[in-house]
């Protein structure tokens, strides 16, 4: 949410100095090396990168500018389900929550956490590994190997947008010298019609306009895009690892609300509820206390 205002500070400052200084706003509109170097910009990213990643890219791109889906609403949601569904285990034993399991989308239990269900790939993993720990015959060992694993592959999909952006970000500045180069031989090439020397000045500084706009955005636009994208794939792979550490330490028989906390704290300060806020929420869901 903060990349419109570091845009607008940006802009202000960088094209607010120009004008001070005595330059004119159109001086800046060149149409053509706008063309040249977003142009080469958008093809590069299409050919470097599969369909997978650009579908990813362009849903990624969207939520840079919305409240993040991760937040401390969405974890207290995660943890307080987690809470009641090991809570039901240890009252009434594994099978208790078959069905919950097998249908989550029509459990009672799992209704009472909306932004768990409408998460699909994270409701996925909550209801595979609970599926493992029903079998009974996946050792401790094999099951964090297992999920170390499966939160390995979401970490490298969850940073392909923000790696591509990386690239597109330092491949700017050449884009911009490209522009750049364009507009030089268009000049030299325009000598010998005669143009007089301020026709030329002004060309050549329309040519000089593609390498000011390569380096600004590569800096200023798309350097803040591709660290957004990086920390809000941070943030989407944390919920994943607290059920994973939930889920390890309730298997080596710790109780659910130490399990719990276990998963509560490898979240983000910022996205953590406190044990307090974790109390109210499992009594308001749950009518159980946590410490009960």
């Amino acid at each position: 949410m903060n990349i419109p205002i570091g845009w607008l500070i940006a802009f202000t400052a960088a094209f607010g100095g120009f004008v001070w200084l005595g330059g004119e706003a159109t001086q800046l509109w060149v149409p053509e090396e706008f063309l040249i170097i977003f142009g080469a910009a958008a093809g590069t990213l299409v050919a470097s990168n599969k369909w997978r990643n650009l579908k990813n890219l362009i849903r990624s791109f969207g939520r840079i500018f919305v409240r993040a889906e991760t937040n401390k609403t969405a974890n207290l949601a995660l943890l307080c389900l987690m809470f009641e569904l090991l809570q039901k285990i240890k009252r009434d034993g594994s099978l208790s929550i078959e069905a919950d399991i097998t249908a989550p989308s029509t459990s009672a239990l799992f209704a009472k956490y909306p932004a768990v269900l409408k998460h699909n790939r994270l409701l996925e993993f909550i209801t595979d590994y609970f599926r493992m720990m029903m079998d009974g015959t996946v050792t401790l060992s094999q099951l964090e190997t297992v999920m170390a694993q499966e939160i390995e592959v979401l970490n490298q999909e969850s940073l392909e947008p923000s790696d591509s952006m990386i690239t597109l970000s330092d491949s700017m500045p050449a884009f911009g010298i490209v522009a750049a180069i364009v507009g030089v031989i268009h000049t030299l090439a325009s000598i010998k019609l005669g143009k007089s020397p301020g026709e030329i000045g002004a060309s050549i500084a329309s040519a000089l306009t593609g390498t000011l706009l390569g380096v600004f955005s590569a800096y200023a636009l798309f350097a803040p895009i591709a660290r957004t994208l990086e920390q809000n794939a941070a943030s989407d792979v944390k919920p994943f690892e607290a059920v994973k550490e939930i889920l390890i330490a309730y298997y080596s028989n710790f109780s659910p609300l130490v399990a719990v906390e276990y998963g509560r704290k490898v979240l983000f300060t910022d996205q953590r509820p406190s044990m307090s806020e974790l109390e109210a929420g499992v009594l308001s869901t749950s009518g159980t206390s946590l410490r009960g």
